[in-house]
């Protein structure tokens, strides 16, 4: 099928949604792991309810939006969650994570509401394929993370780049940048000239302050954590998170031995973990109903799938070109 062709079916399908207000997002829906197509049958509306929450790809404050977006990205997990802080319906959360990381800002915006949410309501990680650097700093904070043996965790660490194109500007283009300032430090990490020793350690210094920033957060998550739940729990000593936070990756099985998770498991366990600490939590015997939190309609996810799947014959520059460097010029706490 040809690209314009493919194009104006989906301006069609888009028209019609809008028409028939197909679009509304409904944030609770009932959560269907193997399909992730909602029923369209409503739930009572007191039923004990747990908020599946789900981010993929890297963590960063900006994204690309469009009708089809199906509410997966860090913006839209940092909005669900927020939003659940008043929401009385929801006795628990769980969070499916499968990303690299990404910048520390929007990594840190996460941690922080996961750790006010678990206050008053319990929270639980789910790794899929990867929770690493900025996954990993999201998951700490939660009560109780949970892996499969093969997923992929850790690289605790931070990394700064910057693009170094001077050789290419003076040498192969003979084009000689001329840049006024008002400090010798304002244009530090211009790829235009080479970067000077002092200006490496000002860098250096940020990576370090981040990186102590990564570590106290592990600690308030999971060392010091304090909760009264019964659900297995595995303990971080200070010493294991001194060994292995050297930016190095693990699987969920070795993440297990060492601390860094408390179970293995998939969305399965989760569930039967949480209906008991919800229980546990709120004195109630009642079992719960898990949804969706902030996802689009049914019809809106079945065009999603469609754009998806026509579009996978694409390639853009964020499929060639390193996560790092597209959010260069930013202390990042990313693996790739």
């Amino acid at each position: 099928m040809k690209t314009s062709t493919i194009s104006k079916i989906v301006i069609i399908l888009c028209v019609l949604c809008l028409i028939t207000g197909i679009l509304t997002v409904d944030k609770h829906r009932p959560y269907n792991e193997a399909s992730k197509v909602q029923s369209g049958k409503n739930i009572i509306a007191n039923a004990n309810k747990v908020a599946v929450l789900e981010l993929e790809g890297a963590i960063a404050s900006s994204y690309e939006s469009n009708f089809f977006s199906n509410e997966t990205n860090a913006p839209a997990l940092l909005k669900n969650l927020t939003a659940i802080q008043n929401d009385k319906e929801i006795k628990g959360v769980i969070i499916k994570l499968n990303t690299p990381g990404g910048t520390v800002g929007m990594s840190q915006n996460i941690y922080n509401q996961i750790m006010k949410l678990k206050e008053t309501r319990p929270v639980i990680t789910v790794i899929d394929d990867i929770a690493a650097s900025g996954g990993y700093y999201i998951a700490s904070a939660s009560d109780r993370i949970i892996a499969q043996d093969g997923s992929l965790t850790g690289s605790i660490g931070v990394i700064f780049s910057f693009m170094d194109y001077h050789n290419l500007l003076i040498n192969k283009l003979n084009i000689n940048p001329v840049v006024i300032k008002s400090g010798k430090f304002k244009d530090i990490g211009s790829g235009s000239r080479v970067m000077t020793d002092e200006e490496k350690q000002l860098m250096q210094d940020i990576v370090n302050d981040s990186y102590g920033q990564f570590l106290d957060a592990i600690r308030q998550g999971r060392i010091n954590r304090k909760d009264n739940y019964t659900a297995n729990r595995t303990e971080l000593t200070e010493q294991s998170l001194k060994k292995y936070a050297d930016g190095r990756v693990f699987t969920g099985k070795k993440a297990k031995e060492i601390g860094f998770i408390d179970v293995t498991g998939d969305i399965d366990t989760a569930k039967n973990m949480i209906e008991k600490m919800a229980q546990e939590k709120f004195d109630n015997a009642l079992p719960v109903k898990l949804v969706t939190y902030g996802r689009k309609s049914t019809l809106s996810e079945y065009f999603t799938s469609f754009a998806e799947y026509n579009s996978k014959s694409v390639i853009s520059l964020k499929d060639i070109i390193p996560t790092s460097m597209i959010l260069n010029r930013k202390p990042l706490y990313l693996w790739e």
